[in-house]
């Protein structure tokens, strides 16, 4: 049985609302934010209402060095979680050098898609969740503009060749094949599915730079049709995954309620 989990971030009294029904719809809330997720205000909210007991955490990640201060780092996510025990971790930890101009600018962060960089993640995800006794997961990741000399899908498949257990991130992957001119259905059959714990599903916007279009990760609108087909066929096709979260922490409640409707068609 997979567990259906809704985003929740940075939330802000003064300007957000929380619908206790929307919380009641799901099995557990993964928590993006910048604060320790116990002294978030959104966390209490739900807690209070009763909902969402289960949690898992979305770790904020800056640029991190290929050789990670594995301690220190360990230290710092333990004093971000005092008082919560998520059931798994994410991260997009490694991919990122910050910087950009023109249509990177659209998304200020270059990512690096290399053998190398797949072996220092992998190898930075075993030691955090061997050190914290809990799963971390590298995401797949987002971007305009890639260097390196893997695809995305191959980038994911030397992660999974390296021990990775991954997110799948469903909009991230129908974004970058439509921005890069990379066929959809040609890449997903290259996917590890049998590495896949986690996926996420966000909406996503259509921009136009440069005399481009492009598409961009939004949390505000609800997914796509198309990627709540992939999701569809990725819980099918990937043995072992447990887990699927709705990013929808800056949406409306009507959007959040859209998305889990659409989400829950394919998956209960």
């Amino acid at each position: 049985m997979i567990s259906l989990g809704i985003s929740v971030s940075d939330y802000v009294p003064e300007r957000g609302h929380i619908d206790p029904e929307v919380y009641a719809r799901v099995d557990y809330i993964e928590y993006g934010g910048h604060f320790p997720p116990m002294k978030d205000p959104g966390v209490e909210r739900i807690r209070a209402l009763g909902h969402a007991p289960r949690m898992t955490r979305h770790l904020v990640s800056v640029e991190l060095p290929a050789e990670l201060d594995v301690t220190a780092e360990v230290e710092t996510i333990r004093r971000d979680l005092t008082g919560a025990r998520p059931e798994y971790l994410v991260t997009d930890f490694g991919f990122w050098r910050l910087g950009g101009r023109e249509v990177e600018s659209l998304w200020f962060r270059p990512c690096t898609l290399s053998a190398a960089t797949a072996s220092h993640i992998a190898r930075n995800a075993e030691a955090l969740g061997t050190r914290l006794g809990m799963l971390v997961h590298p995401e797949n990741p987002f971007s305009l503009s890639f260097v390196g000399e893997l695809s995305l899908c191959g980038f994911m498949r030397e992660l999974a060749g390296r021990g990775a257990k991954l997110c799948f991130d469903v909009g991230h992957f129908y974004a970058v094949c439509l921005n890069t001119g990379t066929p959809v259905r040609e890449a997903f059959e290259q996917l590890p599915f049998e590495a896949f714990r986690v996926a996420h599903i966000a909406g996503l916007s259509s921009v136009e730079y440069g005399g481009r279009r492009f598409l961009l990760d939004n949390h505000n609108v609800p997914p796509l049709a198309e990627c709540v087909d992939l999701l569809a066929e990725a819980t099918r096709r990937a043995p072992d995954l447990q887990w699927v979260t709705y990013e929808a922490e800056l949406a409306s409640t009507d959007v959040q309620h859209a998305g889990l409707d659409a989400i829950e068609r394919v998956l209960r």
